[in-house]
């Protein structure tokens, strides 16, 4: 897969950064990576739903991103997000995205738009990204792996339903710097960080 060429860069860059990944956090990742295995070995293919409370942020970032790694390592993975309520899509991480190098299209405009994220010209994503509630109809209802990305939806989801597994690997939200000059800054952070891990995970299995 030949991913577009800025993003083809970041996702090199941050494939050779694996080794920042602290081991302990590199435990929460193979175990992640294990239940992918697990589900591919049991079901043919692993569906994945990244959980944080509003699906407006980390959630995408982590569907996105596990996206892309399935699509790298030729992995039979298919993401999904959700959240704890319905948002919206957040417009600073729109822009993050666009600025790591996905081709983000608009798919209509509304308080809760739907967007179409793409890494590559060779195939495109016909995956609709917005923000809804994780048991939402559009998401798998069993045999899923659910990972929570936020420690808020963590502690209120400890059991979600139909899931298989139930993975831990909360980050910090980058809303912290919405409205300062640390704005574009925070938000590449997260993606980056996000981002490093979910190839990691991909690498893994």
């Amino acid at each position: 897969m030949k991913f577009y060429p800025q993003l083809q860069q970041l996702v090199q860059e941050l494939e050779q950064d694996f080794t920042s990944i602290s081991e302990e956090r590199k435990t929460d990742l193979n175990l992640f990576a294990e239940k992918i295995k697990e589900s591919i070995q049991q079901f043919d293919k692993a569906k994945v739903i990244v959980i944080c409370t509003h699906n407006s942020r980390r959630s995408h970032l982590g569907q996105v991103w596990l996206m892309l790694a399935a699509e790298k390592y030729n992995l039979p993975v298919e993401t999904f997000s959700g959240g704890t309520e319905a948002t919206a899509f957040h417009p600073n991480m729109i822009e993050a995205l666009k600025t790591a190098g996905f081709q983000v299209e608009k798919l209509e405009d509304d308080e809760n738009p739907r967007y179409q994220i793409n890494i590559s010209e060779d195939e495109k994503n016909e995956e609709q990204l917005f923000s809804k509630v994780y048991s939402d109809e559009y998401n798998p209802q069993e045999n899923f792996i659910a990972v929570m990305v936020c420690t808020e939806a963590d502690g209120g989801c400890p059991f979600v339903a139909g899931s298989v597994a139930r993975i831990s690997l909360p980050y910090q939200d980058p809303k912290y710097a919405d409205g300062t000059s640390e704005e574009k800054e925070a938000y590449l952070y997260t993606l980056k960080e996000i981002g490093r891990e979910m190839l990691y995970v991909g690498a893994q299995v």
